[in-house]
């Protein structure tokens, strides 16, 4: 009977294992993923007309935006 328990566990080891093998390449997938979700024409060697249709805002939009986002949470406290 012990013999069944320990094979069984030696089982569930080795698929632990692996299965911590896999989280670790598909971590690592992420990393990649979220790397290049951050690309654009700026920053690689994209060409402009791959950005997408989103305006770029201007360095006084980014501010008044930051600022409206400030705004909105003093409001909800």
């Amino acid at each position: 009977m012990e013999d069944a328990k320990d094979k069984r566990i030696r089982e569930l080891e080795i698929e632990n294992a692996a299965l911590k093998a896999y989280i670790v390449k598909l971590e690592a997938r992420i990393v990649e993923l979220e790397r290049r979700l951050g690309l654009n024409s700026s920053n690689s060697s994209k060409p402009p007309s791959s950005d997408g249709l989103a305006k770029k805002l201007n360095r006084y939009e980014k501010k008044r935006e930051s600022r409206m986002k400030k705004e909105v949470h003093y409001c909800r406290d």
